[in-house]
Parts: C-alpha cells; sequence; structure tokens
C-alpha cells in the first residue's frame, strides 16, 4: 500500500506544469495560474473536495510567487470553483451540487415517495461506475479506493458514528477513477444525498453488527472485483449490494432526511 501511496502522492505533485513567465508577457501570471487550475477541474484530474497543495509548494510547482498564485486562488474562490478550509488550505468545490443535488433535496422535500427513485438512480450509477472503474483504474486510483476502503473498515469495527460518510466516500473513490468527467461531477454532486440516503441505510439497521459485516463484506466484493480489472463482477457485486440496501427501504419506507 505504500508504494500505491507514493505513486499516488507523485502523480498529485506532477499534476500541475510551471508556467514559464517569459512566454506571458501580454498576459497576467494569474490569470494563467487560474486557467490551468480551472481546466485541471473541468478535465478531472482535480476532483470535487481534493485538496490543493500548501501555498508555497504550489507556488514552487507553477513557478509562479505567491502573490500571483494568492491572486489566482482568490479568483477561482470567487468563481466557486475551490473553497477555503482549514487554515489557508482549499480543497476542489462540488460545483455540479447546486445544478444537481439542491433540485432533487427540493423534490424530495415535496414528494417523500421519490426517495425509492433516488435508490434507483444510485443503483443505475454505482453499477456503472463499478464497471468502469474495473476496466479503467490506474494504481493510483486502485490505492485510493483501497484507503477509503479500510477507512470505512475501521469505522465499522470502532462502532463510529462516520460510517455513512466512509460509505459515501468508498463509492465517490470509484466514481472517480472511472475516468468519466461527466459520471464523476454528476456522483460527486449527489454526494449529499448519497450521504444522507447511506446515513438512513445505516440507521434502519440500527447499525446492527451482523448487517454491518455483509455490508463490508459486499464492499470487499466490490473492491477485489475492481483490483482485478473484472467489470462483469465488479457491476455484479456493485448491483448486488445496492439490492440488499434497497430491501431495507421497501421493508421500513421512510424519508430520507434533508438538511
Amino acid at each position: 500500500m505504500s508504494n500505491c501511496a507514493t505513486a499516488t502522492n507523485r502523480e498529485k505533485f506532477m499534476t500541475f506544469q510551471p508556467v514559464h513567465s517569459h512566454a506571458y508577457t501580454r498576459v497576467r501570471l494569474s490569470d494563467v495560474v487560474s486557467t490551468q487550475i480551472r481546466e485541471l477541474i473541468s478535465t478531472g484530474s482535480l476532483m470535487p473536495g481534493e485538496r490543493l497543495p500548501a501555498e508555497r509548494d504550489l507556488a514552487e510547482q507553477l513557478n509562479v510567487s505567491r502573490p500571483s498564485l494568492r491572486e489566482a486562488l482568490i479568483r477561482l474562490e470567487s468563481d466557486g470553483f475551490i473553497r477555503a478550509v482549514g487554515r489557508g488550505g482549499f480543497v476542489v468545490s462540488d460545483v455540479t451540487a447546486p445544478l444537481v443535488s439542491h433540485p432533487l433535496a427540493a423534490l424530495l422535500e415535496q414528494q417523500p415517495n421519490a426517495s425509492a427513485d433516488v435508490l434507483e438512480l444510485r443503483h443505475g450509477l454505482g453499477t456503472l461506475s463499478a464497471a468502469y472503474a474495473a476496466e479503467r483504474a490506474t494504481d493510483a486510483d486502485l490505492a485510493r479506493i483501497a484507503e477509503a476502503f479500510e477507512a470505512l473498515e475501521d469505522a465499522v469495527a470502532e462502532k463510529s458514528t462516520r460510517i455513512a460518510e466512509k460509505d459515501a466516500a468508498f463509492h465517490l473513490a470509484i466514481a472517480d477513477a472511472t475516468h468519466n468527467i461527466a459520471l464523476a461531477h454528476v456522483m460527486h454532486g449527489l454526494n449529499e444525498l448519497m450521504r444522507e440516503s447511506m446515513l438512513t441505510s445505516h440507521r434502519l439497521i440500527d447499525y446492527d453488527d451482523e448487517v454491518e459485516a455483509a455490508l463490508l463484506a459486499q464492499h470487499r466484493a466490490m473492491l477485489t472485483a475492481i483490483v482485478a480489472h473484472d467489470a462483469a463482477r465488479a457491476r455484479e457485486a456493485a448491483g448486488a449490494h445496492l439490492d440488499y440496501v434497497r430491501a431495507f427501504y421497501r421493508d421500513r419506507p421512510v424519508k430520507l432526511p434533508m438538511k
């Protein structure tokens, strides 16, 4: 795992291309930087929720001054492409959330029975994501999916209140590994609905040890199939998992909680 993690870090370090200032005599360097980061986001090289390197490291990678970088980051934040977190850090925003998740949340408020439709959507997107990830995942992608699974496994073992969050993160790591920009952005745009859906799933089973173990085994089957690059088995494993989840909603119909 450590070798994969190293590959992941190296891949991210090489994402940003140095800016050669002499080639942009009539353009502000901050504009060049913001354009590059914007393109990385739009092409899926930087995914929603992904943290940008620290300012000093990023300025070094881009070969620009920190004031020029800071100006570019302020513009990107203003345009909604990134958001500030922690002490001066930035992560990529879920730019599709206002277009995808928010209208669906409003629909669910008006039509509670539509929660079954959200589960059906999860099933379609989840099986498609698993199959594509199995076909296309790189070593770095597999490291991220495995890391997400280990975090979920730890949360289940600790009976953590963050199981649903880790569950959603595992599925998003798979979506990112599809290398389908549209699919990945839609999945991230639906992240809040997915997380709430999963939270409801775990509440419905009252965090029952036996059922949580079954769910974890289903996630492990998905991971194993994706690592083996077996698309048919990955799709089948994802379908079996999501069918299992949908069964709880059929037996215990509830309205998905909206924040």
